[in-house]
């Protein structure tokens, strides 16, 4: 690279012009060490640190660009001891855990531990997105160099005074290197959320089902609503409607416009009813709103921002943006291209406008697909994306195919190699196949991953007329396309047209499944939010030391939160194996049976309708019972916990508002509930008193506690001493038995129920 060999002679010059015993001092916002002019090295913790190389100087300028776009931390840290001596072109500085070298003419970089005195850094080994031998590494760009289309340098910085990264330096002249040093992934993952920023709540609608509706210019408002009241009548779960450029962004009535040269509502989509009407309907059958923009606003400094569409003047597209915001639309599609600073100049505006009391929903364009149908170049990692991204979620893989190899890559892209590992659990796919068994595929993959979306125009079905789906969609040449009206899908693809399995079947089945684990995939996403530990979990991930996993052998299937094991299925496979991590029991989710101390498994998938689910022995999943929508603001008065016996386990159940941003400010409440065998091999099941406190929170709460007996060995139950009495239901196989007691107790106190064995 230039900066090698430019800047390194710039180093070697001013080095020998700077003070020869640099000291360590505290700026009010982290400890650092200015080596010379050209070095700077600041402290964050014990372990993770920051190597600026600057060829402007680190004095006067350096508190200006102190917090870089890549750090979410705009706080002050705290204080760290740090020691320094040098060692001819060498100077070492060591906290209480590390020891870090940095030769000032090379610029070489040494990590060592303290405690045992090895090697950290540099290393061989294998990397895995952001990880690699206990460490993490990144620029402004990437991890460890990876290929980005983003400059390395810093080039935005936070400004206090307006809380946006709006300071601006043009030039490549600052280099940021980041480190961290865990060793496991669990404290990488959570020194990375602590500086980067956390992925931010969605609302809790958002945890729910996106439908993005997509006809071209022939869409209208009656079809949408059509849509709306299809997914109610078919009694498919649904939350969120995006209605794709049709709305006015690309059409004027049916004649197509460039795309988001217009933000106004197109005449097909304000009548029969204004647009705040149809808002206002759609809100009745509880659906958000979303829009899809091809357009962002020319706000100062929009450098190197990739491709827009259309850029609108500042002023318009925030005059425009807030009368949608007022009308009662909820979100925006970013559909652009390396558009990090904007989206966040959007998020930060948008979220100062609509206020505390609601979350920002927006999307932006991750890209990264196997194949883009109209367009080949290079876009098979999310080349576009500077670190700090993850601060605006949730994104989308781009235009992808609609194959099964497609379906594969999308299924280790967004939950392996480019979403968990790099740090993004919200990822999101179109989810269009060319077949009605990879749509039935596909959506149960998505339903199980953190954001269940389709960009099918009939969101049940199976088949649909892929050359005419690219041929709506594609950009060079759409002047010529001809949009051919489609019959409706073919046998399979529908309930009712087939006595055999269907697209429609498989998709309400495994929608319900999600709606029901709202509360479990809701405390998950919170998890993510404290702790960095992602939604959707890698093997290698869950199961560090499982020599089975920790070379990231099975990259296809993951954990879904910490209890469920996931294996979507990507081919017309009649067998598949999966992998049940050893010395655990894991039990399917629809049969129940359990297979003990794991391994490899033949998993029979010849039942399009189904998808491997496994359960790890010991889990406390929390559900909410059937309901084809999600109130954001309504707490639920019932919720089930289905207990899977095994050694001591806990869960952390969080819950909110489920809409305004308190939760950032401590306005939130977390339930620990724990399983445990007593001396008597009793089943001890403890729901602890829920800590902290938000709006609209239940005083009492009604909890179905059922528990799989599959030996059928518990005959009475006691909740807080005294005797209760519990039902018995069997699952499908007619051999497992699942006993439950209600019990209805306050949400401040203890709840501690026992199943007994005769």
């Amino acid at each position: 690279m230039k900066f090698s060999v430019t800047l390194a002679i710039f180093f070697f010059i001013t080095s020998t012009l700077y003070s020869q015993n640099p000291e360590v001092t505290y700026n009010g916002y982290a400890t650092k060490i200015n080596i010379n002019e050209s070095i700077e090295v600041s402290f964050y913790s014990t372990t993770m640190f920051r190597v600026r190389y600057s060829k402007i100087g680190n004095n006067d300028v350096s508190n200006k660009f102190t917090i870089p776009f890549t750090i979410g931390h705009t706080n002050s840290w705290n204080e760290i001891p740090v020691s320094i001596k040098k060692d001819g072109d060498v100077y070492f500085m060591h906290t209480k855990k590390l020891e870090i070298g940095i030769n000032i003419k090379t610029r070489q970089l040494t990590v060592n531990d303290m405690e045992s005195g090895k090697s950290i850094y540099p290393s061989d080994g294998p990397i895995y997105g952001m990880f690699k031998d206990g460490y993490s590494l990144f620029d402004s760009a990437s991890f460890f160099n990876e290929k980005n289309d983003n400059s390395r340098y810093s080039h935005w910085f936070y400004n206090p005074e307006t809380e946006l990264y709006d300071i601006y330096l043009e030039e490549d002249v600052l280099m940021d290197q980041y480190f961290i040093y865990g060793p496991s992934y669990l404290k990488i993952y959570e020194q990375f959320n602590q500086l980067v920023g956390a992925e931010p709540l969605l609302p809790k609608k958002s945890y729910g089902f996106f439908q993005t509706q997509h006809l071209a210019c022939k869409g209208d408002q009656d079809q949408l609503m059509a849509v709306a009241r299809e997914l109610r009548n078919r009694d498919i779960p649904a939350d969120n409607l995006i209605f794709d450029f049709e709305w006015g962004d690309g059409c004027i009535g049916d004649k197509e416009i460039t795309w988001g040269s217009s933000m106004d509502w197109s005449e097909n989509y304000s009548k029969p009813l204004s647009p705040k009407a149809m808002l206002d309907s759609l809100k009745a059958m509880h659906f958000d709103v979303m829009l899809i923009q091809h357009n962002a606003p020319d706000f100062k400094n929009r450098n190197g921002q990739g491709w827009t569409e259309t850029v609108q003047p500042e002023k318009l597209w925030w005059s425009k943006w807030k009368e949608k915001l007022d009308q009662g639309v909820k979100g925006t599609w970013q559909d652009t291209r390396r558009n990090d600073i904007t989206d966040s100049q959007i998020w930060l505006k948008t979220q100062n406008y609509i206020g505390d009391n609601e979350r920002v929903l927006f999307m932006g364009c991750r890209k990264m697909q196997a194949v883009n149908p109209w367009d080949f170049r290079y876009s098979v990692a999310p080349v576009n994306n500077l670190i700090g991204s993850r601060r605006y979620p949730f994104d989308w893989t781009g235009d992808c195919s609609f194959n099964w190899n497609e379906l594969k890559w999308q299924i280790k892209a967004i939950t392996n190699s480019h979403g968990p590992l790099k740090g993004v659990s919200y990822i999101s796919s179109d989810g269009v196949g060319e077949s009605w068994q990879i749509q039935a595929r596909w959506n149960q993959f998505s339903d199980f991953s953190a954001i269940s979306r389709s960009h099918n125009p009939k969101p049940w079905a199976g088949n649909i007329d892929v050359a005419n789906f690219q041929n709506k969609i594609k950009i060079e040449g759409r002047d010529t396309v001809i949009i051919k009206d489609t019959p409706d899908n073919i046998t399979h693809a529908v309930g009712g047209e087939s006595k055999g399995p269907t697209a429609e079947n498989s998709i309400r089945k495994h929608r319900k499944e999600r709606y029901k684990l709202l509360p479990y995939i809701y405390s998950t996403a919170y998890e993510n939010y404290l702790t960095g530990i992602p939604i959707c979990r890698p093997m290698l991930i869950a199961f560090p030391d499982d020599y089975l996993c920790y070379s990231d052998t099975w990259p296809y299937q993951y954990m879904f939160g910490p209890n469920i094991l996931v294996a979507p299925v990507y081919g017309d496979f009649k067998t598949m194996e999966i992998y049940l991590p050893r010395e655990n029991d894991w039990i399917d989710y629809w049969s129940k049976e359990v297979y003990k101390g794991g391994g490899v498994i033949n998993y029979n998938t010849e039942d399009v309708e189904k998808l491997p689910l496994f359960i790890k022995a010991g889990a406390i999943i929390p559900k909410r019972p059937e309901r084809n929508w999600i109130e954001e603001e309504k707490q639920e008065e019932n919720l089930i916990l289905d207990i899977y016996p095994s050694d001591k386990s806990f869960f952390t159940l969080y819950e909110d508002d489920g809409k305004s941003i308190a939760y950032q400010k401590g306005a939130y409440s977390a339930t620990t509930i724990s399983q445990n065998y007593g001396e008597n091999e009793e089943l001890i099941i403890h729901v602890g008193e829920a800590k902290g406190t938000f709006k609209n929170e239940l005083t009492h709460r009604t909890w179905h506690i059922r528990v799989l007996d599959v030996l059928n060995e518990y005959d009475s139950v006691n909740v807080n001493g005294k005797q209760k009495k519990f039902t018995i239901s069997t699952n499908t196989n007619e051999t497992d038995l699942i006993k439950e007691v209600v019990i209805k107790e306050p949400r401040n106190k203890s709840t501690t129920v026992i199943f007994s064995k005769t």
